[in-house]
């Protein structure tokens, strides 16, 4: 046998649903917007900055062989400057400088790549169950809700079944109450009769 229902209103059902829609809308546009966030950052790493990195490398590896040529340049035409080439040798310094620095940041950015990736399949496999959720059992919630609203409201529809006496009830219902007169009648008869004796 079937539970009854205890329903105390009709309206906060049908604002439930409302509330249920605009939350699986909500939460199925922040999940999108997170998940495109994750893809664009891993992209950024992977491609954008790796390549960023690795054209510094080159620009600096060719300001570096420029830096050598004008230090090799400027020690033949001044062989007897005692203080030699200072300003192509602080170049060649920096020009160094520059190469390490931008193989440092290629190394890290490669380095949180790989970490990035493995958090974001982690975050991947968090995430699935609530889009699951939120494309099933969420939907199928809301159809049963519907279900239940229209349902209720067919019921609310109807008319309750009045009772309705037949003339058969009424006759006996009669006969009844004549038996009883009649009883009653007698009885007063006789009560008259023993006043009447004394």
């Amino acid at each position: 046998m079937a539970k009854a229902a205890n329903v105390r209103s009709l309206e906060a059902l049908k604002d439930f649903r409302v509330a249920l829609i605009k939350f699986i809308d909500k939460a199925k546009r922040a999940v999108s917007t997170s998940d495109s966030e994750v893809m664009r950052t891993q992209m950024w790493l992977d491609g954008q900055q790796s390549s960023h990195w690795s054209v510094e490398i080159r620009k600096a590896e060719v300001g570096l062989a420029n830096a050598k040529s004008e230090l090799f340049r400027a020690s033949i035409s001044q062989p007897d400057n005692p203080r030699g080439p200072t300003d192509q040798v602080r170049l060649v310094r920096k020009r160094k400088q520059e190469i390490e620095f931008a193989r440092k940041k290629l190394d890290t950015t490669k380095r949180w790549a790989r970490i990035f990736e493995h958090n974001s399949n982690e975050y991947k496999g968090a995430m699935s169950p609530l889009s699951s959720a939120l494309d099933g059992s969420a939907q199928k919630t809301v159809v049963l809700i519907e279900r239940s609203i229209a349902t209720l409201e067919s019921y609310l529809k109807t008319t309750a079944p009045t009772l309705e006496v037949s003339s058969d009830d009424q006759q006996t219902k009669s006969i009844a109450r004549k038996g009883e007169e009649e009883l009653e009648t007698t009885q007063d008869e006789h009560a008259d009769r023993d006043i009447a004796t004394d």
